[in-house]
């Protein structure tokens, strides 16, 4: 006659649960009925929990790629926390309560997983959502929107700082997806990665090719946490020339608050490095606006009016000097005259 080992009978945290065996003899077949107690109790069982035996689908498919890997940053400073941004690039909303993430280790064993949420969670297509265990580190260190989405995992996978393996699973156990990250993949002339997020160039690309990923822009905090990275780039052609320029070529800094400043923009279709710095007529240096600062796909910077002492030079026309250059050795230098007016 069939037993019923203790161990293998379902459990509800450390509670086992009851189970009540009938079997009924008619004629020569033996049938044996169990009714588990209670039944509500027994499906919370299915929910994914951090140390639940899971069978996993190691093989990841494009067709489950509805979810994309946009941002990590495993390299916090101190009294922040790591965060990892997720966005929805399909086109219907994705219930995040049937979503899970976990690491993977060395050896390419899947950890366990944790549910990004307990109850009912959309994301609507096109919308991020970071996950972190703590959001208020993240506001005193980034700019997040009132309306971003933002999940607290208590116990988010460990990050390592120098090289580790982030996985995204369905309710079933099948891989959405995947990076493998390490510290070389930031920019090679950063020297100091502490606080400075790794960004996807665009969420339709692979998540585990290297390429795919830039350091985030010194312009934007080195990080985009629940809003449009700033390494994005369009992925189809585009005709919009390069380089520098300045919205206006004056400004006025005692005169109407929309002027009191200037606003130099830029636009790359590759990953570049910039010094801008001022100077007047004489070519006297007067302060610099960015040194080695890693750009993003598009940016800007801003002039106040003042020099590297906090003073608003005299009126007159100043050069903006700018030298621009990638890991290839391509450099370029571009000059904007500018002018201080009353």
């Amino acid at each position: 006659m069939p037993t019923f080992d203790d161990e293998k009978r379902p459990c509800k945290g450390n509670k086992k649960v009851k189970m009540y065996k009938y079997i009924l003899l008619i004629f020569s077949q033996i049938m044996i009925f169990m009714s588990c107690r209670p039944a509500a109790e027994l499906q919370e069982e299915y929910i994914i929990s951090a140390g639940q035996e899971f069978v996993f689908n190691d093989t990841a498919s494009t067709k489950l790629f509805y979810l994309s890997l946009n941002e990590l940053l495993f390299d916090p400073v101190p009294q922040s926390c790591d965060y990892v941004e997720i966005v929805n690039r399909s086109s219907y909303p994705v219930d995040l309560a049937e979503i899970s993430i976990c690491n993977r280790n060395e050896q390419g064993v899947l950890g366990s997983p944790r549910c990004l949420s307990r109850d009912r969670y959309l994301l609507n297509p096109g919308d991020y959502c970071v996950l972190t265990s703590d959001v208020e580190s993240l506001r005193r260190g980034f700019s997040l929107d009132s309306g971003s989405h933002c999940l607290i995992i208590k116990s988010m996978p460990s990050m390592p700082n120098d090289k580790a393996c982030v996985v995204l699973l369905d309710r079933d156990g099948n891989i959405i997806d995947e990076c493998s990250y390490t510290k070389y993949m930031h920019h090679c002339l950063i020297s100091d990665r502490e606080g400075i997020a790794l960004e996807k160039i665009h969420p339709d690309l692979p998540s585990g090719e290297t390429k795919s990923w830039l350091s985030a822009s010194a312009d934007a905090a080195y990080g985009t946490p629940g809003r449009i990275n700033s390494q994005y780039r369009s992925l189809e052609a585009c005709d919009t020339a390069e380089g520098f320029f300045a919205e206006q070529d004056w400004l006025s800094p005692y005169g109407d608050s929309r002027q009191k400043q200037l606003v130099l923009r830029y636009a790359f279709s590759d990953q570049r490095i910039a010094n801008v710095g001022i100077y007047n007529r004489s070519g006297a240096f007067l302060g610099s606006l960015a040194q080695n600062a890693l750009l993003g796909a598009r940016g800007f910077f801003v002039w106040q009016g003042v020099d590297n002492k906090g003073e608003v030079p005299d009126f007159g026309s100043y050069l903006i000097h700018i030298e621009h250059f990638n890991v290839e050795g391509d450099c370029k230098k571009q000059n904007i005259v500018c002018r201080i007016l009353p």
